[in-house]
């Protein structure tokens, strides 16, 4: 019977030990050559791609800061509603 599972998944003969593409890219390496790609006519320093990094970095960090900010928020306002008396008005009347 596990001979015909094969069959129907050819992908099981694979060897499980074939390597796989490193799922890690040098995220600096790819920012760096896509730099220097699009701005052909422009020499970036290494000190200039070490401040795009950390511009990249502090957006990022951003984000996720506000994320979390209006998660916190969000969640705090559907407790005050649940819980509070004074916002009864938006429950439905029965």
């Amino acid at each position: 019977m596990d001979e015909l599972r094969l069959i129907a998944n050819p992908i099981h003969l694979l060897s499980s030990k074939k390597e796989h593409k490193n799922p890690d890219i040098d995220l600096t390496k790819s920012v760096n050559d896509s730099l220097t790609t699009k701005y052909k006519n422009i020499y970036l320093s290494d000190f200039n791609f070490k401040e795009i990094h950390i511009l990249i970095d502090d957006y990022i960090d951003d984000i996720l800061i506000q994320r979390i900010v209006n998660d916190c928020v969000a969640e705090l306002i559907e407790k005050t509603i649940e819980t509070s008396d004074k916002f009864d008005f938006c429950l439905p009347f029965d």
